[in-house]
Protein backbone atom coordinates (compact mmCIF):
# COMPACT_ATOMS: atom_id res chain seq x y z
CA UNK A 1 0.00 0.00 0.00
CA UNK A 2 1.08 3.27 -1.18
CA UNK A 3 2.34 5.30 2.33
CA UNK A 4 0.93 8.63 1.05
CA UNK A 5 -3.28 7.00 0.49
CA UNK A 6 -2.10 6.09 4.11
CA UNK A 7 -1.64 9.91 5.61
CA UNK A 8 -2.85 12.23 2.90
CA UNK A 9 -5.79 12.32 0.87
CA UNK A 10 -4.64 13.68 -2.44
CA UNK A 11 -2.21 11.11 -4.79
CA UNK A 12 0.96 12.69 -5.52
CA UNK A 13 3.80 10.84 -7.62
CA UNK A 14 6.86 9.28 -5.49
CA UNK A 15 10.07 7.82 -6.87
CA UNK A 16 12.53 10.94 -7.11
CA UNK A 17 16.02 9.79 -6.18
CA UNK A 18 17.70 11.39 -3.51
CA UNK A 19 21.30 11.28 -3.84
CA UNK A 20 21.21 14.92 -3.58
CA UNK A 21 19.29 15.53 -0.86
CA UNK A 22 20.81 13.71 1.87
CA UNK A 23 22.16 15.12 5.30
CA UNK A 24 25.69 15.87 3.88
CA UNK A 25 23.74 18.88 1.31
CA UNK A 26 25.75 22.04 1.14
CA UNK A 27 24.72 24.71 3.96
CA UNK A 28 23.16 27.78 3.16
CA UNK A 29 25.50 30.90 3.50
CA UNK A 30 25.13 32.32 6.85
CA UNK A 31 28.08 35.09 6.35
CA UNK A 32 27.64 38.79 6.77
CA UNK A 33 26.27 40.25 3.41
CA UNK A 34 29.31 41.80 1.16
CA UNK A 35 28.73 45.28 -0.84
CA UNK A 36 28.56 43.45 -4.11
CA UNK A 37 25.53 41.03 -4.19
CA UNK A 38 23.36 39.56 -7.37
CA UNK A 39 19.81 40.28 -7.40
CA UNK A 40 19.42 36.59 -6.38
CA UNK A 41 21.56 37.10 -3.40
CA UNK A 42 19.51 39.79 -2.56
CA UNK A 43 15.78 37.78 -2.79
CA UNK A 44 17.85 35.41 -0.64
CA UNK A 45 19.14 37.72 2.23
CA UNK A 46 15.25 39.39 2.56
CA UNK A 47 14.07 36.18 2.81
CA UNK A 48 16.52 35.14 5.56
CA UNK A 49 15.58 34.58 9.42
CA UNK A 50 18.59 34.85 11.89
CA UNK A 51 17.45 32.26 14.37
CA UNK A 52 18.77 32.12 17.82
CA UNK A 53 18.35 29.39 20.69
CA UNK A 54 18.34 30.17 24.54
CA UNK A 55 19.90 34.10 23.32
CA UNK A 56 22.50 32.69 20.90
CA UNK A 57 22.60 33.24 17.02
CA UNK A 58 22.79 30.11 15.20
CA UNK A 59 25.08 29.85 12.28
CA UNK A 60 22.42 28.45 10.18
CA UNK A 61 19.60 30.81 8.84
CA UNK A 62 15.87 30.33 8.77
CA UNK A 63 13.77 31.28 5.61
CA UNK A 64 10.37 32.81 4.95
CA UNK A 65 8.92 31.59 2.14
CA UNK A 66 5.28 32.71 0.81
CA UNK A 67 5.17 33.67 4.28
CA UNK A 68 6.00 30.82 6.03
CA UNK A 69 8.61 30.72 8.06
CA UNK A 70 10.96 27.38 7.62
CA UNK A 71 13.55 26.15 9.90
CA UNK A 72 16.54 24.32 8.95
CA UNK A 73 16.46 20.59 10.53
CA UNK A 74 20.25 20.81 10.97
CA UNK A 75 20.03 23.42 13.16
CA UNK A 76 17.63 21.40 15.45
CA UNK A 77 20.24 18.42 15.13
CA UNK A 78 23.43 20.61 15.52
CA UNK A 79 22.24 23.18 18.52
CA UNK A 80 19.02 21.96 19.84
CA UNK A 81 20.27 18.55 20.08
CA UNK A 82 17.52 16.51 18.55
CA UNK A 83 18.24 13.47 16.53
CA UNK A 84 18.52 13.40 12.81
CA UNK A 85 18.24 10.56 10.50
CA UNK A 86 17.52 10.12 6.44
CA UNK A 87 15.87 6.47 6.13
CA UNK A 88 17.39 6.11 1.88
CA UNK A 89 14.48 3.39 1.52
CA UNK A 90 11.79 5.67 2.56
CA UNK A 91 12.84 8.18 1.53
CA UNK A 92 12.41 9.95 4.98
CA UNK A 93 14.01 11.96 7.27
CA UNK A 94 13.49 11.69 10.93
CA UNK A 95 13.68 13.71 13.51
CA UNK A 96 13.20 14.23 17.19
CA UNK A 97 12.32 11.45 20.33
CA UNK A 98 10.31 10.64 22.82
CA UNK A 99 6.47 10.55 22.34
CA UNK A 100 5.92 12.70 19.15
CA UNK A 101 8.31 11.66 16.07
CA UNK A 102 8.51 13.87 13.25
CA UNK A 103 8.93 12.78 9.71
CA UNK A 104 9.88 14.28 6.58
CA UNK A 105 8.40 12.13 3.52
CA UNK A 106 10.13 12.93 0.01
CA UNK A 107 7.28 12.27 -2.20
CA UNK A 108 9.47 14.11 -4.95
CA UNK A 109 12.16 17.07 -5.53
CA UNK A 110 9.12 19.52 -4.25
CA UNK A 111 6.61 18.03 -2.02
CA UNK A 112 7.74 17.02 1.08
CA UNK A 113 5.07 15.50 3.36
CA UNK A 114 5.27 16.27 7.22
CA UNK A 115 3.87 13.37 9.55
CA UNK A 116 3.94 13.23 13.58
CA UNK A 117 4.18 9.14 15.03
CA UNK A 118 2.49 8.07 11.05
CA UNK A 119 -0.34 10.48 11.24
CA UNK A 120 -0.62 13.63 8.15
CA UNK A 121 -0.47 16.71 9.69
CA UNK A 122 -1.27 18.61 6.95
CA UNK A 123 0.46 21.53 5.03
CA UNK A 124 2.64 23.38 5.17
CA UNK A 125 5.33 20.74 3.77
CA UNK A 126 8.65 20.99 4.20
CA UNK A 127 11.18 22.28 1.58
CA UNK A 128 14.29 21.15 0.00
CA UNK A 129 16.53 23.88 -0.73
CA UNK A 130 19.92 23.68 -1.66
CA UNK A 131 20.37 20.07 -0.27
CA UNK A 132 19.26 21.15 3.16
CA UNK A 133 15.76 20.18 4.40
CA UNK A 134 13.45 22.97 5.87
CA UNK A 135 10.77 22.27 8.67
CA UNK A 136 8.42 24.76 8.94
CA UNK A 137 8.36 26.67 12.56
CA UNK A 138 4.25 25.56 13.04
CA UNK A 139 5.11 21.95 12.74
CA UNK A 140 8.09 22.24 14.96
CA UNK A 141 6.17 24.22 17.61
CA UNK A 142 3.42 22.01 17.46
CA UNK A 143 5.30 18.34 17.94
CA UNK A 144 8.73 19.28 19.17
CA UNK A 145 8.44 20.88 22.27
CA UNK A 146 9.77 24.58 20.87
CA UNK A 147 8.45 27.76 21.29
CA UNK A 148 9.74 31.11 19.47
CA UNK A 149 9.34 34.75 19.48
CA UNK A 150 9.56 36.41 16.30
CA UNK A 151 10.34 39.97 15.75
CA UNK A 152 9.32 41.18 12.43
CA UNK A 153 11.60 44.05 11.97
CA UNK A 154 14.89 42.51 13.39
CA UNK A 155 13.92 39.46 10.88
CA UNK A 156 14.74 37.34 14.23
CA UNK A 157 12.82 34.28 15.72
CA UNK A 158 13.99 33.53 19.47
CA UNK A 159 14.04 29.50 19.97
CA UNK A 160 13.13 28.20 23.26
CA UNK A 161 11.70 25.00 25.26
CA UNK A 162 8.46 24.89 25.96
CA UNK A 163 7.58 24.44 29.65
CA UNK A 164 5.43 21.31 29.40
CA UNK A 165 3.38 19.55 32.09
CA UNK A 166 5.93 17.73 34.37
CA UNK A 167 4.64 14.35 33.39
CA UNK A 168 6.17 11.05 31.48
CA UNK A 169 4.36 9.94 28.23
CA UNK A 170 5.39 6.58 27.28
CA UNK A 171 4.49 4.63 23.84
CA UNK A 172 3.02 0.80 24.97
CA UNK A 173 2.17 -1.37 22.13
CA UNK A 174 -0.73 -3.57 21.91
CA UNK A 175 0.03 -6.48 19.49
CA UNK A 176 -2.22 -9.07 18.09
CA UNK A 177 -2.59 -11.31 14.65
CA UNK A 178 -4.97 -10.58 12.30
CA UNK A 179 -5.64 -12.27 9.24
CA UNK A 180 -1.98 -13.38 9.11
CA UNK A 181 -0.22 -9.58 10.07
CA UNK A 182 1.11 -8.66 13.12
CA UNK A 183 -1.19 -5.99 14.01
CA UNK A 184 0.49 -2.84 16.15
CA UNK A 185 -1.60 -0.22 18.53
CA UNK A 186 0.50 2.24 20.36
CA UNK A 187 -1.25 4.05 23.13
CA UNK A 188 0.25 6.62 25.43
CA UNK A 189 0.89 5.77 28.79
CA UNK A 190 1.44 8.92 31.31
CA UNK A 191 3.33 8.78 34.65
CA UNK A 192 4.77 11.64 37.01
CA UNK A 193 1.77 12.67 37.75
CA UNK A 194 1.07 13.74 41.32
CA UNK A 195 -2.51 13.03 41.12
CA UNK A 196 -2.25 9.67 41.61
CA UNK A 197 -6.61 8.84 40.79
CA UNK A 198 -6.15 11.35 37.79
CA UNK A 199 -3.67 9.26 36.62
CA UNK A 200 -4.82 6.16 36.77
CA UNK A 201 -8.15 7.24 35.14
CA UNK A 202 -6.84 8.89 32.20
CA UNK A 203 -4.72 5.90 31.11
CA UNK A 204 -7.62 3.76 31.35
CA UNK A 205 -9.80 5.65 29.35
CA UNK A 206 -6.59 5.69 26.78
CA UNK A 207 -5.84 1.71 27.40
CA UNK A 208 -9.82 0.84 26.74
CA UNK A 209 -9.49 3.47 23.68
CA UNK A 210 -6.64 0.92 22.15
CA UNK A 211 -7.88 -2.25 23.11
CA UNK A 212 -11.70 -0.86 21.41
CA UNK A 213 -9.09 0.31 18.58
CA UNK A 214 -7.53 -3.27 18.02
CA UNK A 215 -11.39 -4.83 18.20
CA UNK A 216 -12.86 -2.72 15.17
CA UNK A 217 -9.60 -3.62 13.06
CA UNK A 218 -10.61 -7.12 13.97
CA UNK A 219 -13.99 -7.18 13.55
CA UNK A 220 -13.50 -5.47 9.96
CA UNK A 221 -11.00 -7.38 8.92
CA UNK A 222 -13.03 -10.58 9.52
CA UNK A 223 -15.59 -9.44 6.55
CA UNK A 224 -12.64 -9.79 4.22
CA UNK A 225 -11.17 -13.15 3.79
CA UNK A 226 -7.02 -13.83 4.04
CA UNK A 227 -5.50 -13.22 0.94
CA UNK A 228 -1.91 -13.67 0.85
CA UNK A 229 -1.78 -11.70 -2.55
CA UNK A 230 -3.44 -7.86 -1.05
CA UNK A 231 -0.61 -6.61 1.77
CA UNK A 232 -3.35 -6.11 4.48
CA UNK A 233 -2.31 -3.17 6.50
CA UNK A 234 -3.78 -2.59 10.66
CA UNK A 235 -1.95 -0.05 13.07
CA UNK A 236 -3.22 2.40 15.25
CA UNK A 237 -0.85 5.11 16.93
CA UNK A 238 -1.09 8.93 18.81
CA UNK A 239 -0.22 12.13 18.43
CA UNK A 240 0.04 13.89 21.41
CA UNK A 241 -1.40 17.73 20.39
CA UNK A 242 -1.05 19.53 23.39
CA UNK A 243 1.07 18.88 26.92
CA UNK A 244 0.90 22.44 28.74
CA UNK A 245 -1.11 24.33 31.68
CA UNK A 246 -1.93 21.15 33.35
CA UNK A 247 -4.43 19.72 29.74
CA UNK A 248 -3.16 17.20 28.18
CA UNK A 249 -4.85 16.62 24.54
CA UNK A 250 -4.16 14.08 22.24
CA UNK A 251 -5.29 11.84 19.17
CA UNK A 252 -5.17 8.43 18.38
CA UNK A 253 -6.09 7.03 14.94
CA UNK A 254 -6.55 3.69 13.16
CA UNK A 255 -5.76 2.75 9.83
CA UNK A 256 -6.03 -0.43 8.06
CA UNK A 257 -6.16 -1.71 4.19
CA UNK A 258 -8.08 -4.53 3.26
CA UNK A 259 -7.89 -4.06 -0.47
CA UNK A 260 -9.23 -1.69 -3.36
CA UNK A 261 -8.10 1.94 -3.82
CA UNK A 262 -7.15 2.98 -0.61
CA UNK A 263 -7.29 2.61 3.19
CA UNK A 264 -9.54 3.80 5.96
CA UNK A 265 -8.24 5.94 8.65
CA UNK A 266 -10.39 7.09 11.61
CA UNK A 267 -9.60 9.00 14.59
CA UNK A 268 -10.55 9.50 18.21
CA UNK A 269 -9.23 12.16 20.45
CA UNK A 270 -8.62 13.13 24.38
CA UNK A 271 -8.78 16.02 26.38
CA UNK A 272 -7.90 15.37 29.93
CA UNK A 273 -7.62 18.03 32.56
CA UNK A 274 -4.61 16.71 34.93
CA UNK A 275 -6.13 18.39 38.27
CA UNK A 276 -8.75 15.58 37.94
CA UNK A 277 -8.80 13.26 35.03
CA UNK A 278 -11.36 14.47 33.69
CA UNK A 279 -12.18 14.36 29.99
CA UNK A 280 -13.03 17.92 28.71
CA UNK A 281 -15.46 19.17 25.79
CA UNK A 282 -15.17 21.70 23.09
CA UNK A 283 -17.57 23.78 25.05
CA UNK A 284 -14.38 24.16 28.05
CA UNK A 285 -12.49 25.99 25.46
CA UNK A 286 -14.81 28.07 23.38
CA UNK A 287 -18.06 29.38 23.69
CA UNK A 288 -20.98 27.08 22.00
CA UNK A 289 -23.93 28.60 23.18
CA UNK A 290 -26.49 30.70 22.02
CA UNK A 291 -25.87 32.82 18.79
CA UNK A 292 -22.47 31.54 18.84
CA UNK A 293 -23.31 28.11 18.42
CA UNK A 294 -24.82 29.01 15.46
CA UNK A 295 -21.85 31.26 14.49
CA UNK A 296 -19.91 28.17 14.58
CA UNK A 297 -22.31 25.81 12.45
CA UNK A 298 -22.70 28.60 9.66
CA UNK A 299 -18.57 28.71 9.96
CA UNK A 300 -18.20 25.26 9.88
CA UNK A 301 -20.70 24.47 6.47
CA UNK A 302 -19.43 27.86 4.70
CA UNK A 303 -15.89 26.48 5.12
CA UNK A 304 -16.70 22.78 4.19
CA UNK A 305 -18.77 24.12 0.96
CA UNK A 306 -16.12 26.58 0.08
CA UNK A 307 -12.98 24.51 0.24
CA UNK A 308 -14.91 21.55 -1.67
CA UNK A 309 -15.93 18.23 -1.53
CA UNK A 310 -19.11 18.55 0.68
CA UNK A 311 -21.35 15.90 0.71
CA UNK A 312 -24.52 17.19 2.34
CA UNK A 313 -25.71 16.15 6.07
CA UNK A 314 -24.13 18.72 8.36
CA UNK A 315 -26.92 20.01 10.51
CA UNK A 316 -24.79 21.43 13.44
CA UNK A 317 -21.68 20.58 16.02
CA UNK A 318 -22.75 18.70 18.12
CA UNK A 319 -21.75 19.02 22.39
CA UNK A 320 -19.63 15.93 21.94
CA UNK A 321 -17.55 16.89 19.15
CA UNK A 322 -14.06 15.61 18.60
CA UNK A 323 -11.58 18.08 18.52
CA UNK A 324 -7.76 18.81 20.22
CA UNK A 325 -6.06 21.41 21.43
CA UNK A 326 -3.00 23.68 20.44
CA UNK A 327 -0.99 26.43 21.21
CA UNK A 328 -3.98 28.99 22.15
CA UNK A 329 -6.29 27.06 19.76
CA UNK A 330 -9.17 24.22 19.29
CA UNK A 331 -9.32 22.69 15.88
CA UNK A 332 -12.66 20.58 15.25
CA UNK A 333 -12.34 17.92 13.28
CA UNK A 334 -15.01 15.24 11.38
CA UNK A 335 -14.10 11.94 9.80
CA UNK A 336 -13.42 10.96 6.59
CA UNK A 337 -16.52 10.58 4.15
CA UNK A 338 -18.80 11.87 7.55
CA UNK A 339 -19.16 15.43 5.02
CA UNK A 340 -16.74 15.39 3.21
CA UNK A 341 -15.33 13.29 0.32
CA UNK A 342 -12.42 11.11 0.73
CA UNK A 343 -9.84 13.14 -1.54
CA UNK A 344 -10.44 16.19 0.65
CA UNK A 345 -9.02 14.20 4.26
CA UNK A 346 -10.27 15.31 7.42
CA UNK A 347 -12.04 18.44 7.43
CA UNK A 348 -10.58 20.81 10.65
CA UNK A 349 -11.55 24.09 11.66
CA UNK A 350 -8.86 25.97 13.78
CA UNK A 351 -10.90 28.02 16.46
CA UNK A 352 -8.77 30.71 18.09
CA UNK A 353 -9.62 30.65 21.86
CA UNK A 354 -9.57 34.85 21.97
CA UNK A 355 -11.90 34.99 18.68
CA UNK A 356 -14.61 32.12 19.96
CA UNK A 357 -15.42 33.53 23.92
Amino acid sequence: MNTKFRVCATVIATGVLLGSLGMSGPAIDASATKPSVSTSQQAKNKNEVTLYWKGKALPQKGLVHHGITYIPATALRDHLGMPLKYDAKNKTYNIGNGYNKLSAVVYDASEIGILVNGSYVGEPGGQIIKGRLYLPYAAVSQYLGIQGQWSGSAKTLSLSEKKLNNITIKSVPLEKKIQGVESIVNYPVISGLDHAAAQAEINKVLKENAEGTMDIIEQGAGAFPEDPIIPYEFSGDFVVQYNQNDTLSIMTYNYSYTGGAHGMTFRNSYTFSLKDGKQMKLGDFINMQGENKQKLNNHVLTTMKKDGGYLGGFEGVPSDAEFYVKDNAAVLYFQLYEYTAYAFGFPEFELKLKDWK
